[in-house]
């Protein structure tokens, strides 16, 4: 019996373990079943989560005994092998010998209670029957209760899978019973590999204990099980998580400068009638609201036709990154007073950047989403990785509370007089800021030049760069120039700008590939060789990036690019594997949807096939280490 605190296995040992073994043999025409289990329990080790049995407990294995046997004893041989744990775990093995008589009939022996207390923890000779769906992110189970089960409150049913690499134990389980019908819908193991008909499953109420047959029901959309299962609760949670990311995206570096201007605009005008309308004030949230909510509906409609994407998928169409390099480049030529005053362009320029009419407002809000959709802010990822694998109803919830949350810090500044004061007075200064304000747009249209040249090649790059420099040029001496026909030619010039590399970039053959190259102590990210990898308990790192993903860059130069970080990473057993989604991927996509991720960054560490660990958004060198050294303490050890 082992001591308290330590623990032996069920056949499924869960996420780390191994299930004891029996060989048993005969000098007499024995014939020996299997391992009779009693109903496990659900043991968490730190972030892990074991199946087995505390305490004591007895393996009972049938022997069917001919009735013709003419012998009065029997020897009994059993090969043995087990593996005992705590935090520590000792493996052991034994080869065993019992001589027994052979009787007719017997009295009780000593060790009667002892097997009759077994029986009892035994799971009911009765089979349960059900259906199952294997989606991309979870396991959806479906049965028909006796009625014994059904007053059991959701809270005290587990599920015990047979295949040890089906679901992920450490998941909370979810159930709900209707009209004596159990359904629980429980997170897929990324391990999980299998085509099968039929999966078999102990459910236990934590009482007693039935073996359940599961049909497979067939191949279903991957969020519809699991939208089903959300309660309220879990819907509100969601929603809150992305009101706290949509808060935090106001201070990513690709949103800030744009919220920037536009506070600049506020100060400029806090004075004037016509922003103090309560309607006008209203344009930078519905901004928000409706492009938002646009983002939303355009994505549940190519999904709806097959398309497979995620968050920042626009990013994705060089196109859109040409077209958003222009703007950039506009709005910093107007930021630099580079339009005299008076000219159409420059009219344009100062009314979306500064004006104080709906149209400049709403307008602050729609250009505000587009140069924060590539971005991801904490408590943001999960919320949309579960909205995107869920129905429309709560994709659009999801998708509204994070609009609230980035329209609130901004809106909160336009409405209310106290924290407008908290705004230093306006002066000459602004003229100076306003030119300061150019440089980030400046910025902004080298890294969107620079995730241009992933996309497609350095040589659509240097193209794309002359034609900023030209319609620059353009723009600007179509400001100094008087007379029409010149201003026209100017126009025609940069819109030729505009049109040009986005003709040549749709010449171009389309890229399902990863953009760029691996650096030097990474593979490219392959399923086959991550699941080659864990089988064979390595540990590995896996780190979903692309080069539109500022949170990616900074992780990568402030971790990955650390000495000791990289060191580690260069451990014998270690590997460290890189997908690239800069461009469209449908691998990279469906492994995101795997973690319940609708976009990068993501990342997990792997102890080969002991566990696996999801690793923050933002990182450090020791977050990286840390999660390695340990990784490194749970792989097996010869």
């Amino acid at each position: 019996m082992p001591e308290a605190g330590w623990h032996t296995y069920w056949r499924n040992p869960g996420d780390s373990g191994e299930a004891p073994r029996v060989s048993l043999s005969s000098d007499a025409p024995l014939s020996f079943g299997d391992i009779q289990w009693p109903v496990p329990q659900a043991i968490p080790v730190a972030h892990l989560v074991n199946y087995g049995y505390e305490g004591e407990n007895l393996l009972m294995i049938p022997v069917d005994v001919p009735a013709t046997l003419s012998t009065d004893e029997v020897s009994v041989s059993a090969e043995l092998s087990w593996l005992v744990c705590k935090e520590d775990c000792i493996p052991g093995n034994a080869t065993l010998q019992l001589t027994l008589p052979v009787a007719a009939s017997s009295s009780a022996s000593a060790a009667a209670l002892l097997f009759e207390k077994a029986r009892q923890q035994l799971p009911d000779d009765k089979w349960l029957s059900g259906q199952l769906e294997i989606n991309e992110a979870s396991v959806a189970v479906e049965i028909a209760l006796p009625a014994e089960m059904t007053s059991t409150t959701s809270s005290q049913w587990t599920l015990f899978p047979f295949p040890s690499n089906l679901i992920q134990h450490a998941n909370p389980q979810y159930f709900t019973v209707d009209e004596g019908v159990l359904r629980s819908v429980i997170d897929k193991s990324p391990y999980w590999a299998g085509d099968v008909e039929s999966i078999n499953w102990l459910l236990s109420d934590g009482r007693q204990g039935f073996y359940v047959s599961t049909a497979l029901a067939g191949q279903a959309h991957s969020g519809d099980a699991k939208a089903s299962a959300l309660a309220l609760w879990d819907i509100l949670g969601l929603a809150g998580m992305a009101l706290l990311g949509g808060i935090i995206l106001n201070l990513m570096p690709c949103v800030l400068p744009v919220l920037s201007i536009k506070a600049l605009g506020l100060q400029q005008t806090q004075e004037s009638k016509a922003v103090k309308l309560g309607f006008i004030k209203l344009g930078y949230p519905l901004g928000v609201l409706v492009s938002f909510n646009a983002l939303a509906v355009t994505m549940l409609a190519l999904q709806a036709s097959g398309e497979k994407l995620g968050w920042g998928f626009q990013m994705q169409e060089p196109s859109i990154v040409i077209l958003l390099s222009f703007l950039f480049t506009f709005i910093a030529l107007v930021l630099f007073d580079a339009l005299q005053v008076g000219t159409r362009l420059a009219g344009i320029g100062s009314h979306l950047i500064a004006g104080q009419g709906f149209g400049a407002q709403f307008f602050t809000g729609v250009l505000a989403v587009i140069v924060a959709s590539p971005c991801t802010a904490p408590f943001m990822a999960a919320a949309i990785g579960v909205a995107l694998v869920s129905e429309p109803a709560i994709v659009l919830v999801v998708f509204n509370a994070l609009a609230i949350g980035f329209a609130l810090p901004l809106t909160l500044l336009v409405f209310s007089q106290r924290l407008s004061q908290f705004l230093p007075k306006p002066g000459n200064w602004m003229v100076t800021f306003k030119h300061m304000l150019a440089f980030p747009m400046l910025a902004t249209v080298a890294w969107l030049c620079w995730v241009y040249a992933g996309q497609t090649s350095h040589q659509a790059q240097f193209g794309l760069l002359l034609a900023l420099i030209t319609f620059s040029f353009s723009v600007w001496l179509s400001g100094r120039l008087h007379r029409a026909v010149p201003k026209w030619i100017c126009a025609s010039v940069a819109l030729a700008c505009l049109v040009l590399p986005m003709y040549l970039t749709a010449q171009l053959p389309d890229a399902n590939q990863p953009a760029r190259s691996i650096t030097d102590n990474a593979v490219p990210f392959s399923k086959q060789a991550l699941s080659s990898l864990i089988k064979q308990e390595q540990i590995v790192l896996v780190n979903m990036t692309a080069d539109w993903c500022i949170t990616c860059k900074v992780n990568e130069q402030v971790a990955f690019a650390d000495a000791d970080v990289r060191a580690a990473l260069s451990a014998e057993n270690v590997h460290y594997m890189v997908g690239d989604w800069t461009n469209k991927n449908d691998s990279i996509l469906a492994y995101l949807n795997d973690y319940q991720r609708s976009g990068v960054p993501l990342y997990v560490v792997y102890s080969g096939t002991q566990s696996k660990q999801v690793l923050p958004q933002i990182l450090t060198p020791s977050i990286v280490i840390d999660a390695i050294n340990q990784a490194t303490e749970e792989i097996p050890h010869e």
